[in-house]
């Protein structure tokens, strides 16, 4: 019994040495610098709706690529996450609330689950020609900003 006691501790003090490492040299050898990871992933016998192209993690932002299935498009698809402050939240709220390039056509408060006030929501659309081209909507939840963007939105049953 004392012997698997061991074992245990010493995988766990080599778990916690490793996120330690880890996020050391994240931050001191990696801060400021642009980390971009591209992944594929495809299940046999599957057809995916949104297949991951790429991303860009920063410290204080990330952005995620998506396309899907029908278009080469590496940009289709934007997931957006900022996480700096309060105040970074509310200007990038503002800024796409009331953005020349686009049309706002809704804005309100985002709720939990629990029905419970948690932030901003917005959903602004680009035309062209009367057309929609593409859809952009944005909330906050708390500190964080973010936005899901591309040509167009559909919502499942």
């Amino acid at each position: 019994m004392r012997r698997i006691s061991f074992h245990i501790a010493i995988v766990f003090f080599t778990l916690v040495c490793g996120v330690v490492a880890s996020s050391l040299v994240q931050r001191y050898f990696l801060h400021g610098r642009s980390t971009s990871v591209e992944r594929k992933v495809l299940l046999s016998g599957t057809v995916p709706r949104f297949i991951p192209v790429s991303s860009l993690l920063e410290p204080d932002y990330h952005i995620y690529f998506y396309r899907t299935p029908a278009s080469d498009d590496p940009e289709e698809i934007t997931l957006y996450g900022d996480f700096r402050s309060a105040q970074v939240t509310g200007e990038h709220f503002e800024s796409n609330a009331t953005s020349d390039a686009a049309k706002l056509i809704e804005r309100g408060s985002k709720f939990d689950e629990k029905g419970q006030k948690i932030g901003k929501r917005g959903v602004t659309v680009f035309t062209i020609n009367q057309d929609i081209h593409a859809v952009r909507i944005f909330w906050t939840e708390g500190g964080h900003f973010l936005v899901c963007a591309g040509p167009f939105i559909s919502v499942s049953a």
